[in-house]
């Protein structure tokens, strides 16, 4: 706890997060460790790093002037772990896992829980966010590995797990609720409720190869605002049965004709360029999903 380069993750968690607490929780470190960690960071720096208020902390100028450079180091320092465990062929190590809500609602508990019963040298950081944050935090080397559905990236490997069929919802009053299945190309004939770019590449993928222009109502935030909407009757939203399966609201799930799936797969940067921390995990969750 009281290395450099623990004090070095404990900064980059806080500058994420905004929160002293928050961060202490998501690397399992007590309150007063991370303080403590961020005060003698800030006595070495000779400045303060963080603004404190009763909402959280932010950066201040100096402390995001740091924060390349700090990504950096921890970034070499990982890798140089990882390089001294792959030397011995030991499976061992902190892996940086990205993944989406629906993912990790679903299925990161039991990939975690048995990996690392195989593996009880391994530790897991977790990250959610959008299809994008993930590629980029792989890219920057701020995530090992995430899962995804597919990726335009040529500078990422994806390797594919399962399909998830894409339905459309609407609520249980709507016309189409009931209905044994709806045209692609009659998508354009009800308001579309859609989420921000970035978050929805799956819905436009398959609005594209329709050659269909939606409707679009209203373009929320995140999947349960879409569903919950939806639900009551302000429009209908293309969803994958993933996301579907996670919802407490009352909604009509119309198959779409021809049926459209998404790929769900988990990425990272070519085999020559990854670990063999990062390769036995690639390799377990294919055995696991191929079964």
């Amino acid at each position: 706890m009281n290395t450099s380069q623990n004090r070095y993750e404990i900064f980059l968690k806080v500058a994420e997060l905004g929160n002293i607490t928050l961060a202490a929780e998501a690397l399992s470190y007590t309150q007063s460790g991370v303080s403590h960690a961020v005060a003698a960071m800030e006595r070495e720096a000779g400045c303060l790093l963080f603004h404190r208020s009763k909402t959280g902390v932010t950066l201040t100028a100096n402390g995001k002037k740091l924060i390349p450079y700090i990504q950096q180091l921890v970034s070499r320092q990982h890798a140089l772990d990882q390089m001294m465990d792959a030397l011995t062929k030991r499976v061992a190590g902190k892996l940086r896992i990205g993944s989406f809500t629906s993912f990790t609602a679903i299925h990161m508990a039991g990939i975690i829980r048995d990996f690392q019963a195989q593996y009880p040298d391994v530790s897991i950081e977790l990250v959610n966010g959008p299809y994008r944050e993930i590629e980029q935090r792989i890219l920057s080397d701020r995530l090992d590995c995430g899962f995804l559905s597919g990726t335009e990236n040529d500078a990422l490997a994806f390797h594919p797990l399962f399909h998830d069929e894409m339905f459309a919802i609407a609520s249980v009053s709507h016309e189409l609720a009931g209905a044994a299945s709806l045209e692609l190309k009659r998508l354009n004939e009800f308001p579309l409720i859609s989420q921000f770019s970035g978050s929805d590449h799956d819905v436009q993928q398959i609005f594209r190869t329709a050659g269909i222009r939606p409707q679009t109502r209203f373009i929320l935030d995140d999947d349960i605002s879409v569903m919950g909407v939806v639900s009551q009757g302000m429009g209908i939203a293309l969803m994958p049965e993933m996301m579907i399966r996670t919802s407490s609201f009352e909604l009509a799930r119309i198959p779409l004709e021809p049926r459209q799936f998404r790929t769900i797969g988990i990425a990272s940067l070519p085999s020559s360029e990854t670990t063999l921390l990062v390769r036995t995990f690639i390799k377990y969750c294919k055995s696991k999903y191929s079964a």
